[in-house]
């Protein structure tokens, strides 16, 4: 199972300690702590970081994390995350596990990356040696959760009801999530992306941005809605922000 209790002895994972002059960062963020490892990014991921985004995404996209990077406290107490949908190797990943390391290094507020294949594997095993219950609540407690690559994992019965049921207590309970997807959410098809993306997420507009439309129609199949159901998609909606990402797979670039 995920050692996921890994943490700094000193402030036990909390990134501050307590003094007699008050609440202070601890040692432990300065001095070769694995924040990686605490977070359970994977080591593909270990130099991504706010900076190095900037040059790979388009400047709406970049504005738009910023924004949400520099209000993240008011965010926080809503339990507002963000919804990043794209095709694969659009750097959708890149920027969510970005996100959840600035998150830790600026507000000592702990977070956890999990691809939800991984997830269903563990989960498994988990079960056959009644050893998941340890996982099943810091995944519904931990502050900042990334579920990604949603949608893209074997949907058994008994995973899509897990899913539902986390993404669900999370609503709830107002725990910031953040999800990566290929797939879209009924609300956005046949919407405009710019407006869409930006309703109740105020960025500086640019009139020059180009107002490219989202799908006018998606088959069944190729949405969220038809993976996990509406309801928990109407939840989905209220508890994070969309940011669409387009362009070629970067992955496959490299090699022709």
């Amino acid at each position: 199972m995920l050692k996921f209790q890994e943490s700094c002895p000193i402030c036990k994972g909390l990134g501050f300690v307590k003094t007699p002059k008050g609440v202070k960062k601890c040692t432990c963020i300065y001095k070769g702590f694995n924040i990686n490892k605490f977070l359970h990014i994977p080591k593909r991921f270990d130099h991504a970081s706010l900076e190095s985004i900037k040059s790979k995404v388009e400047t709406i996209t970049y504005s738009k994390v910023l924004f949400y990077l520099e209000n993240f406290k008011d965010f926080y107490q809503k339990g507002k995350g963000l919804l990043f949908i794209g095709p694969p190797g659009v750097g959708k990943t890149f920027i969510a596990i970005s996100l959840l390391k600035e998150i830790y290094k600026k507000f000592s507020i702990r977070g956890f990356f999990i691809d939800t294949k991984d997830l269903s594997v563990r989960l498994k095993v988990g079960f056959s040696t009644n050893n998941y219950h340890k996982l099943v609540y810091f995944l519904y407690k931990v502050p900042v959760l990334v579920l990604d690559d949603l949608g893209n994992e074997e949907l058994v019965d008994w995973f899509k009801d897990f899913l539902i049921g986390l993404i669900n207590y999370r609503y709830n309970e107002k725990k910031v999530t953040f999800i990566t997807t290929n797939y879209y959410p009924s609300y956005l098809v046949g919407k405009n992306q710019f407006t869409q993306s930006l309703k109740g997420f105020r960025v500086v507009s640019n009139s020059s941005i180009k107002n490219e439309p989202l799908p006018q129609k998606v088959d069944e199949q190729f949405l969220l809605d038809y993976k996990l159901g509406s309801h928990i998609i109407s939840r989905i909606a209220e508890m994070t922000f969309p940011i669409i990402l387009k362009g070629q797979d970067k992955r496959v670039k490299k090699i022709t």
